[in-house]
């Protein structure tokens, strides 16, 4: 089964991010317009590198381009659960909930085809790309990328999930300002 094809139970959030106690099933908040929340999770390297992935050419939305590892957070999950989850799917890692750090609370992320507020978490992990293991059906590559790029395809908006907006800003000022030990 492709992820696209999920029928998830997610949370609905009213316009200010606030819990709507109702839930409703992935393809239906996507069709409706409904606010949700999603995650994200973000390596960083000593060299202030991040790691980006293609996502996969059968993804229903946006084949084949950067994105960052991310996700829906399904029913009542706890954000930090839910990043960690996909981190752990999505990269073949194994994270506990308590290894990643906060990088941006929940921020209104809204794309053409999907609202939501997303949470934002990072973790310093200075390994190869050879250390990854990917999600085939979600992932076709994996690659470090300075944040000076990042910035680059997030103003650009090009070949990319990014959108130039106050979530990706917020990603952008405050990796800026992780202390990276050498």
């Amino acid at each position: 089964m492709l992820v696209a094809d999920k029928e998830e139970l997610l949370l609905v959030l009213d316009d200010n991010g606030n819990s709507t106690e109702t839930f409703e099933k992935r393809s239906v908040v996507h069709k409706n317009g409904l606010y949700h929340r999603e995650v994200a999770f973000i390596p960083v390297n000593s060299n202030k590198q991040i790691l980006l992935q293609r996502r996969s050419k059968n993804k229903k939305s946006y084949p084949n381009c950067w994105a960052l590892c991310a996700g829906h957070v399904v029913g009542n999950q706890y954000t930090r659960e839910a990043a960690t989850m996909e981190a752990n799917e999505e990269l073949g890692l194994n994270l506990k909930e308590d290894d990643l750090e906060l990088l941006v609370e929940q921020t209104r992320n809204e794309r053409e085809d999907n609202k939501c507020f997303a949470t934002c978490y990072y973790k310093i992990i200075n390994k190869p790309i050879s250390f990854f293991r990917k999600q085939d059906e979600e992932v076709e590559e994996l690659k470090w990328i300075d944040l000076s790029c990042f910035i680059k395809m997030v103003e650009s908006e090009k070949d990319c999930i990014f959108k130039n907006n106050e979530y990706y800003k917020k990603i952008i000022k405050n990796l800026n300002n992780i202390r990276l030990e050498k």
